[in-house]
């Protein structure tokens, strides 16, 4: 048998990888606590092809020997930046202990780990875009687990010859994605407020100031399926090389929905935001990999699933 554990696989980025990686292996386990995404909504369609398996379970302390046959683990499980910082507890189990758990399982297994990453690890960044080898001092629970996992799969990949790949996404969107919150679910919030028959949006901080780099779900898939084909044992960047300002993005909602925004702008409340976040991906795209969707592609894509709903 040739099987896969994807963690996390109730959410957004791993219910395309999910779906992406079906005619390549045997069985496909989906670990998630449901804590995060509260609902199966993105994979049921998957579930019903007996290829998928679903597990609810807390990557944390859950028994991964327990599968049989696991050739790969795809590491994508970690609660909301905002629910560490209520929960700081929570998310260090989330994401730290859920860390250790896995990179000792893959290693003392022989079993290949691809880890979700992200661009929190980079703090008040001096140059951009920023290179994956400009320092990481993550000032938030959520990016300071991360990196944490990173440093502990580079000492077990040096200590058991483990085979891994990771890549520190940067804003992520597109179907499936998250449906409350900050960062990009700024763009689910915009179009569900469009379809609701609203046009009220509002926007915290100086739209012109606040650069998101905003790369489509489908894009990110596609980075992962690159960095996993030959476990390359490095880090990359997946991102699109080009920010853009929260003023431009309402520009193209406004254009991709033919609607005029009426915006209410008030004071930053967060702290944990970066005003600007511009990665480089000269080191994935060395592996044949580039962003395929612009955003005016992915922001109506994005539109007619948020229509489904």
């Amino acid at each position: 048998m040739n099987n896969i554990v994807i963690t996390g696989g109730a959410g957004f980025i791993a219910s395309h990888l999910a779906k992406s990686l079906e005619s390549k292996y045997d069985r496909i386990y989906l670990i998630d606590s449901l804590v995060r995404t509260s609902t199966l909504r993105n994979i049921t369609h998957l579930l019903k092809n007996d290829k998928y398996v679903f597990i609810e379970a807390d990557v944390a302390d859950f028994d991964f020997t327990s599968l049989p046959d696991i050739k790969e683990v795809y590491h994508l499980a970690a609660i909301r930046i905002n629910r560490c910082v209520q929960f700081p507890a929570e998310g260090h189990k989330s994401i730290a202990d859920s860390g250790m758990n896995i990179v000792r399982y893959c290693a003392e297994n022989n079993i290949k780990l691809f880890f979700a990453s992200t661009a929190s690890v980079y703090n008040n960044p001096k140059r951009f875009p920023i290179m994956e080898t400009d320092p990481c001092e993550p000032h938030t629970i959520y990016g300071a687990g991360k990196y944490y996992t990173e440093g502990l799969i580079r000492s077990f990949a040096k200590s058991h010859n483990l085979s891994y790949s990771i890549c520190r996404f940067f804003s992520v969107y597109g179907p499936n994605m998250d449906c409350e919150g900050a960062y990009t679910e700024i763009v689910y919030n915009w179009l569900s407020s469009v379809k609701a028959g609203s046009n009220k949006i509002t926007v915290y901080g100086n739209p012109d100031e606040k650069i998101l780099d905003l790369v489509y779900v489908e894009d990110v898939v596609n980075a992962i399926l690159a960095v996993s084909k030959n476990w390359p044992n490095d880090v990359f960047n997946v991102s699109t090389e080009e920010g853009i300002s929260i003023s431009e993005l309402i520009k193209v909602i406004e254009e991709q929905l033919e609607v005029s925004l009426n915006i209410t702008i008030l004071p930053e409340n967060r702290t944990d935001i970066e005003n600007k976040r511009v990665g480089s991906v000269s080191k994935l795209k060395q592996l044949g990999w580039s962003p395929n969707s612009t955003i005016s592609e992915g922001i109506k894509k994005t539109y007619q699933w948020i229509q489904t709903l």
